[in-house]
């Protein structure tokens, strides 16, 4: 399990808990799987979470109650989640499928816990219980940086890719070039990719949230083992 700012996940194996080591978690090839998370705040809290570089909550958050916990058991389409996340080797015919991806094999989850409100206000308020998740707030592409130069990038998700920047004047705004590099190296035994697993029906309520504080984030990664009795 992972603790990080009063947000415990854990990911979840056949019913069990499985342990992770520096932000590494081990499971079988083929096998579905689900995220847990527990709110030991008092706050509510809102999560975004991608799976290999993608979203998986449909482009919205899940809000979770103060001193509560909820389960993820799969990618969401609207406000149910229809199918597992099912975690599989990555082989060579898959990779040159779909490509080769800088964060193939990582969940990351970004959360920031809603900013404390006035007594008044919160005794205006009506609650439900969890789970619930919230419709995305628009974001701005362009990164700033100190020296005041801001640069957008217009690079797409390419695999190996090579990107230079172009324009010298302060203040321009900077576009990327592109282009490929290298041949792809053959994926190591132990990585996976995850994929749709079995159907499943798991529903969402919609709920709004107020200002929230500074987002953190938490990163796991996941390492694949060949089914081979040992127990996990």
């Amino acid at each position: 399990m992972v603790y990080k700012e009063s947000l415990v996940c854990v990911v979840k194996h056949a019913g069990n808990i499985l342990r992770e080591k520096d932000s590494m978690v081990s499971l079988p090839f083929n096998s579905e799987y689900s995220l847990l998370f527990k709110n030991l705040n008092s706050r509510r809290v809102s999560i975004s979470i991608s799976i290999d570089g993608v979203d998986v909550l449909d482009n919205r958050s899940l809000i979770i109650e103060g001193n509560s916990e909820s389960e993820l058991e799969g990618f969401l389409n609207g406000n149910v989640a229809r199918n597992k996340f099912k975690f599989i080797q990555k082989t060579k015919e898959i990779q040159d499928y779909r490509g080769d991806r800088i964060d193939d094999g990582m969940i990351r989850i970004e959360f920031a816990f809603e900013k404390r409100v006035s007594e008044e206000v919160v005794h205006r308020r009506t609650y439900i219980h969890e789970p619930y998740y919230y419709p995305p707030y628009p974001y701005n592409t362009s990164v700033s940086f100190n020296n005041g130069q801001q640069w957008t990038n217009s690079c797409q998700p390419l695999s190996s890719t090579h990107c230079v920047n172009s324009g010298d004047s302060p203040g321009e705004v900077r576009a990327f070039n592109c282009s490929m590099v290298g041949a792809i190296s053959e994926p190591i035994p132990d990585e996976g990719i995850t994929v749709k697993g079995s159907e499943v029906n798991q529903n969402f309520n919609y709920t709004s949230i107020g200002e929230l504080d500074s987002s953190q984030v938490i990163i796991l990664r996941l390492r694949g083992e060949k089914v081979s009795g040992a127990k996990i």
